[in-house]
């Protein structure tokens, strides 16, 4: 019986904060795939894809993934890029609901620049001026990942009362088609 929630979007999406408010609406356990990792290797993600190669990064995060595999009532917040490496995508359908938080670039774009979020995601450049820029590539190689998971929310709209009855229709039509 699956009771995994992976919540998946590009970078300054919010699916840290979205993930955390829905897992304590839910009674749920929250765990932040980016904050496991740093636990567990002891640098960032940033560090990690800095020191040691986005390569390596992926395969780290690719197996802290799978280690969720088997824990009951979480959300998952994932890394922006999690889907779309390693076979990440098909793993998480296999063991829960995934979840797309869906939001114009525009919107992100204007969230990592008032929060500098571009000094902790060295994948979107290290100054606000390529930002825009990198977000559209990185959109451009990830949309196609994101366009097959069958749930989009609405990141402008998050009435949570309505993602919950949402939530719970998909999970007990996972649970029953797993049997």
């Amino acid at each position: 019986m699956a009771s995994l929630l992976f919540i998946c979007g590009m970078p300054g999406s919010g699916k840290s904060s979205f993930g955390k408010r829905l897992a304590n609406k839910l009674g749920w356990s929250f765990l932040d795939l980016d904050e496991r990792i740093t636990e567990t290797s002891g640098q960032s993600p940033q560090q990690l894809i800095i020191l040691s190669g986005e390569d390596e990064f992926r395969r780290i995060e690719s197996e802290i993934l799978r280690s969720t595999a088997g824990k009951e009532n979480h959300v998952i917040a994932c890394g922006g890029g999690t889907p779309c490496f390693h076979d990440n995508l098909a793993w998480m359908k296999k063991h829960g609901i995934v979840a797309y938080l869906e939001l114009p670039l525009k919107t992100i774009h204007q969230r990592i620049l008032q929060s500098e979020g571009f000094k902790k995601r060295p994948l979107l450049g290290n100054s606000p001026e390529f930002v825009l820029e990198n977000l559209s590539r990185t959109w451009s190689e990830r949309e196609s990942y994101y366009s097959i998971i069958n749930w989009k929310i609405n990141g402008l709209d998050l009435k949570l009362p309505a993602i919950i009855e949402e939530f719970q229709k998909r999970l007990a039509a996972f649970n029953e088609a797993s049997h």
